[in-house]
């Protein structure tokens, strides 16, 4: 047997592992904390950078963020630019996207300030300015409401529950965990949940435009659900 092979032989399986390049996951750069944290570009902390770490880990691989302006994630997964991305829904992004098991469930709520009026129905939301994410999709608001849906756009929820809390906007829509993990922070704003609205499922999604290990990473979701992973993540943020 030659050198090489009798070493490539002699190796312990998970020095055949570390020989494989990064799962390299989509960081959206219109994250913000709970979800996730950019420090001079770079994705340092959140929900989604825990979660993906988790995949990589269980798959044995090292992982590299790639941060992409909303508006591009699906066309730099479709590219096979990057492998995946993590906490999307199948109706945020458009194209042919192999889709995990679900990861996350999500009550949604519409935020509002302690002045502002109550609100029973989404009906009376029409035609009023509510704080939304610059190229986030909120189906449920664009059937509820169609033309009378009014956006006032901000490039983070961040951003949005500052203008809540400084009375900018009455209302914004945002995730129930946002707004929690916000008023620990920032209870002195006094936000409140003023109406919840229809809970939603989130997934990762990952490249078709190369071969990836779609099983092994559907493997690596379901596991990290069963056995309470993803939950501790949750709970580090509540």
């Amino acid at each position: 047997m030659r050198p090489a092979a009798l070493l490539l032989a002699c190796a312990l399986p998970w020095q055949v592992h570390a020989a494989q390049p990064p799962l390299r996951f989509i960081a959206p750069m219109n994250h913000a904390m709970p979800f996730g944290r950019f420090e001079q570009g770079h994705l340092t902390a959140g929900i989604v950078k825990d979660i993906s770490d988790h995949i990589a880990a269980r798959l044995g691989r090292e992982i590299e963020y790639v941060p992409v302006p909303p508006r591009r994630v699906s066309q730099v997964l479709a590219a096979g630019t990057a492998d995946g991305v993590c906490y999307v829904a199948r109706d945020w992004i458009d194209g042919d996207f192999h889709w995990s098991p679900p990861v996350l469930e999500h009550v949604g709520v519409v935020a509002a300030h302690p002045q502002a009026p109550a609100v029973v129905s989404l009906q009376q939301l029409a035609g009023l300015p509510l704080g939304t994410v610059y190229a986030y999709r909120y189906p449920q608001f664009e059937r509820a409401l169609g033309a009378q849906f009014v956006r006032d756009d901000a490039p983070s929820m961040l951003i949005n529950l500052r203008k809540l809390a400084a009375h900018r906007v009455d209302y914004a829509l945002t995730e129930r965990i946002t707004l929690e993990y916000h008023n620990k922070l920032q209870p002195g704003d006094g936000l409140k949940a003023a109406l919840q609205t229809s809970p939603y499922r989130t997934h990762c999604a990952f490249t078709r435009a190369h071969e990836l290990p779609l099983q092994q990473l559907d493997q690596a979701v379901r596991d990290m659900v069963r056995d309470g992973s993803v939950e501790r993540i949750l709970a580090r943020y509540r």
